[in-house]
């Protein structure tokens, strides 16, 4: 295996969704101040052929930036789907207001792990998996 030391790359995150990506993407740009980038459905790729038609209007591919990441997604068919795990989406805050309210808008709907509080290493910590499956955890990056 060549060494890649020196090359031109970057990293991002891909999320498969349980038919919910879109709407994932369309919460995170609210309430994440995260922007929407390319989107392509179903319907309008090489696999529209071969999809039910209650597939069409899924995700075949997108991303969006969250704060300086990219976070690509997609939407896998119901037989395919296996929730997120081994892994949370770590989002530094500056205040434990903001803390607070991202945790509010993610658990609606989610699961609360760890409700926002005082850690040795935060003033406010939290962990949630919203409503759409992902983990999230939440730190008052002071």
């Amino acid at each position: 295996m060549k060494n890649l030391k020196g090359a031109k790359m970057n990293l991002s995150f891909h999320i498969d969704f349980d038919g919910r990506c879109e709407e994932a993407f369309h919460f995170y740009a609210e309430y994440l101040d995260a922007k929407i980038g390319l989107i392509v459905k179903i319907a309008d790729s090489p696999l529209a052929s071969t999809t039910p038609e209650n597939w069409q209007s899924k995700i075949l591919h997108g991303n969006i930036h969250i704060q300086g990441i990219d976070i690509a997604g997609a939407d896998v068919q119901p037989d395919s789907y296996v929730k997120p795990q081994g892994f949370s989406l770590l989002l530094g805050l500056q205040s434990e207001a903001q803390v607070k309210s991202v945790f509010n808008q993610l658990s609606c709907g989610g699961k609360v792990i760890l409700p926002p509080q005082n850690t040795f290493w935060s003033p406010c910590y939290a962990i949630v998996i919203d409503r759409f499956n992902v983990p999230w955890k939440l730190n008052c990056a002071t």
